[in-house]
Parts: C-alpha cells; sequence; structure tokens
C-alpha cells in the first residue's frame, strides 16, 4: 500500500531520503537514458516557494516479505515534479526507486488520485488543465501507463546516432560557416535555432543559406561511436532538396570530426519523414525512442 502528498517543504529525513532516491535511480537508468530529476531542482524551488512548482511524495507503507521476514519500514517510494505554466499547461516527470519497480506503485497512485484535468482546477487542484510529460528511453511502464489509463502518445522523437570517421574519407565534404544569431533571424525558416544556444553553422549553396545547425560540442558518451557532438537543433529552407539536407548533416559530422569527435547524435521527429529518410542516407542509426504522453487538451 501507498499514501501521498503534495509538499512544499521537506523534513531533514525525507531530504536525505529523496536525495538518496534520485542519485540511485540517476545511476540506474543512466545507461537506457531514462527520465531523471535532480535534487537540486527540487529543494531550490521549494526554498524559493516558487509556486510554478509542484512535488508530490509517494511512500510505501510499512509491509512485510515472504518467508516471515521482517517488516520493511515506511519509505519514499517515488516522487512526481510538475511546472505549471501560465496557461494552464503543466510539464511532468515521475522517478520510481529503482528498488520499488515493476510493483505498480505509479497505476496504484494513478488508480487513486485519478487523471481528470478538466475541473475548474485542474489536475489535482494544481491548475493544469494540460499536462505532459516525456517518457525518456520509451520506459516500459509508460507504456503500460499510457495504455491502463488511455493517456495519449503524441509525439515520438528518435536519438540518432552516426560515426563521423567517414566524413573524412567522403569526397567534397561541405564546409559549414559559422553564423550569428543575428544573422539567422534574417531567415523564417531559422526560428527554432534563434531559440537554441549557439554555435550556429550555415549551409550557403549558389550564395544563398538554405540551411542550418545548432552544435554542441560537449561530448557524450556512446557505446558503438565514442564521444559524440550532439545536433540541437537544425532547419532548411523549405526549397531544399534531399540533397542540400544531406550536404547539412555530411558539414555537421566534419564539424564533430574536427572537434575531435567520433560521433554526432541527432534528435528527429519519427513523423517528420523528409529529415528522417536524409538521416537514413547519411548512415545515423537509431539508438532510442523517446514518447510524449499528453493529458487533457486536443492536438
Amino acid at each position: 500500500m501507498i499514501k501521498y502528498e503534495w509538499r512544499d517543504t521537506l523534513s531533514d529525513d525525507e531530504s536525505t531520503q529523496l536525495a538518496d532516491l534520485l542519485r540511485r535511480a540517476a545511476d540506474y537508468d543512466a545507461e537506457p537514458e531514462y527520465t531523471t530529476i535532480e535534487f537540486a531542482d527540487i529543494a531550490g524551488a521549494m526554498a524559493s516557494s516558487d509556486p510554478r512548482y509542484r512535488h508530490l511524495l509517494v511512500w510505501m507503507l510499512p509491509y512485510a516479505t515472504a518467508l516471515g521476514a521482517a517488516d520493511h519500514p515506511e519509505r519514499i517510494a517515488g516522487v512526481i515534479r510538475l511546472t505549471v505554466n501560465d496557461d494552464g499547461t503543466a510539464e511532468a516527470s515521475g522517478v520510481v526507486d529503482p528498488q520499488l519497480r515493476s510493483i505498480g506503485i505509479m497505476t496504484l497512485l494513478f488508480e487513486r488520485i485519478g487523471l481528470d484535468t478538466s475541473g475548474p482546477q485542474g489536475w489535482q487542484g494544481t491548475g493544469a488543465h494540460i499536462v505532459t510529460a516525456w517518457a525518456k528511453g520509451n520506459h516500459p511502464a509508460s507504456g503500460r501507463i499510457s495504455n491502463r489509463f488511455l493517456i495519449a502518445r503524441t509525439r515520438r522523437v528518435w536519438k540518432l546516432v552516426r560515426p563521423t570517421a567517414s566524413v573524412n574519407e567522403a569526397a567534397g565534404a561541405p564546409v559549414l560557416e559559422p553564423i550569428s544569431t543575428t544573422a539567422l533571424a534574417e531567415y523564417p525558416w531559422a526560428s527554432t535555432l534563434i531559440e537554441t544556444a549557439g554555435p550556429h553553422h550555415a549551409l550557403r549553396e549558389s550564395g544563398r543559406v538554405i540551411g542550418a545547425v545548432g552544435m554542441d560540442f560537449t561530448a557524450v558518451e556512446s557505446e558503438e561511436f565514442g564521444r559524440c557532438a550532439t545536433v540541437r537543433a537544425l532547419a532548411a529552407t523549405p526549397q531544399a532538396d534531399a540533397n542540400s539536407r544531406r550536404r547539412l548533416l555530411n558539414g555537421a559530422a566534419a564539424l564533430a570530426h574536427e572537434a575531435g569527435l567520433t560521433g554526432l547524435v541527432i534528435h528527429v521527429d519519427s513523423d517528420d519523414a523528409a529529415w528522417v529518410n536524409v538521416c537514413r542516407l547519411v548512415n545515423f542509426q537509431h539508438d532510442r525512442t523517446d514518447v510524449l504522453l499528453q493529458l487533457g487538451g486536443h492536438r
């Protein structure tokens, strides 16, 4: 059995328990890259009394194991963190203690508190009428909960990875030129790039900028491809054909190679056929799927 409560403060013992739970969960979930929560973010939000952030703590009540073992004491089993925006939308994330998974804690929680967002005060009185949550790595528990409660899966984003070494061997690898945010603002198709941190690099063909990427050269590890750079965002003019898009992605891989990195990571919406197809043509391989779940609202 469980109990639950929305909390805006924690006792010293609860802080110790929750910090340990989230640390162990982050270590446990690092390889499959499941969703994590930083205890520092929870502690900071509670210290500042910021009303945007809400935290639902879940406790496992004392229980006994088989074969006459001693009772286990009450303990924190998980937490849900909610960020509520002024427009009634909210982003949620949740973590369960790795030692208490696969026994239905979140399922039991949602059965007890419900998932209705249509009331005047939104879900659980938080003011949230539309709640979204990314299930990073398409955690199997998220699929079970989605099926059990008919929670819509509104987006799927693929994490794709490719090596950079092949770029050095390819003839005529394109050279991308640095471009400022101010210059990008001249192109309506580049709005998603302007919203992301740089550096940004552009592909120019026949004197015109036809596409650009936002790069992050902070190395992330891939078991297969080693130290990887990440494409934070990319965009191309609507007139850019598949060959131009291929050149843009090959140029991004070349930048990563020049930075001494052996792989390149990109995240692409699975419904974006143009970019998905081009990514496949330039040797990106599927690494994981992130799924967006949504309560309330319509798309």
